[in-house]
C-alpha cells in the first residue's frame, strides 16, 4: 500500500481536481486505487459520477461503530474506488473531528486493516490549511503532494505548507514530498512564478505542469474526471505524466 496525501495551504488551487484525476490516471494503468475525500465539502464525489441516492454515508459516518471502513467504499463506472466524506450535520462533523484529534493514527490504522492488496494506491484529498483532516492525511501518508498555482498568492504560502508537512508528519523524521503547479497559463507572470518555484524547490518541483484547460471544467459538468472525459487533452496528459513521475520515485 502506498498512501499519497494531496494538500494545499489555500483554497481554490484545484486540489480536489488533481486528486480525482490522479486517481483516474492510476486506475487507467490497472493498479488498484482508492480515493478518499477528507474534506467536509464532500466535493470529490462529483468527479466520480456522484454517489447512489441512498448512499449518503461517507467517512464521517465512522463515528458510528456499526459501520465498517470497507463498507463505505464505492466504485464508479471507470473502475475507481472511492469513499466520499459523506453528508453530515454540524454536530456530527464536530464529533468526527474530535475523534481524529484524539488519535492521529486513526486513519492509517484503518487503511492497514481494510486494504489487503499491497499494490493498492490511496489518494487522500484534504481541505486547505491546517485541520484535523490534514493532520490525519499527512500522518497516514508515505508521500505528500502539495498543489499550488502559478501566482504570487500561492508562492508566498510555501513556508506554511512546509511547516504543516513537518508538523504533521509524525511517522517519520522527514516526509517525502513534492509540488505540482496547476492551471499554468501562457502569461509571462505565470511563467515567471514557475521559474521561482523551480529555483526554490529544485527536484521537489514536479517537472510536469498542469495547464489551463477547458476540458477540466467540462468534465466536471458531466461528473467525470478529465482523464476519463477527454484523455487526450493537455491537462489529462500532464496528470498521467505526474503519476509516472511519482511511480518512478517508488
Amino acid at each position: 500500500m502506498r498512501v499519497f496525501a494531496v494538500a494545499s495551504a489555500k483554497g481554490g488551487v484545484g486540489k480536489t481536481t488533481i486528486s480525482a484525476n490522479l486517481a483516474a490516471a492510476i486506475a487507467q494503468t490497472g493498479r488498484p486505487v482508492l480515493a478518499i475525500d477528507l474534506d467536509p465539502q464532500n466535493a470529490m464525489q462529483w468527479h466520480f459520477g456522484g454517489v447512489q441516492a441512498d448512499a449518503v454515508r461517507g467517512l464521517s459516518a465512522l463515528t458510528d461503530g456499526r459501520i465498517s471502513f470497507a463498507r463505505l467504499i464505492q466504485k464508479n463506472s471507470a473502475g475507481i474506488h472511492f469513499i466520499p466524506f459523506g453528508i453530515t450535520g454540524e454536530l456530527k462533523r464536530q464529533k468526527f473531528e474530535n475523534l481524529l484529534l484524539q488519535d492521529p493514527t486513526w486513519l492509517r490504522s484503518r487503511l492497514e486493516s481494510a486494504l489487503q492488496n499491497p499494490d493498492t494506491v490511496v489518494i487522500l484529498d484534504t481541505p486547505p490549511g491546517p485541520s484535523a483532516y490534514l493532520h490525519q492525511a499527512i500522518y497516514a501518508a508515505d508521500f505528500v503532494l502539495a498543489v499550488v498555482l502559478a501566482d504570487a498568492a500561492s508562492y508566498v504560502t510555501l513556508p506554511e505548507i512546509e511547516e504543516l508537512i513537518q508538523a504533521y508528519g509524525g511517522r517519520s523524521e522527514k516526509h517525502d514530498s513534492a509540488y505540482v503547479v496547476n492551471q499554468v497559463g501562457g502569461r509571462q507572470l505565470s511563467q515567471d512564478v514557475v521559474k521561482m518555484y523551480a529555483s526554490q524547490l529544485g527536484d521537489r518541483l514536479i517537472p510536469f505542469y498542469v495547464p489551463e484547460s477547458s476540458a477540466v471544467e467540462e468534465s466536471l459538468a458531466f461528473e467525470q474526471t478529465a482523464i476519463t472525459y477527454a484523455p487526450e487533452n493537455p491537462a489529462a496528459i500532464a496528470i498521467m505524466q505526474i503519476w509516472d513521475w511519482l511511480l518512478a520515485r517508488f
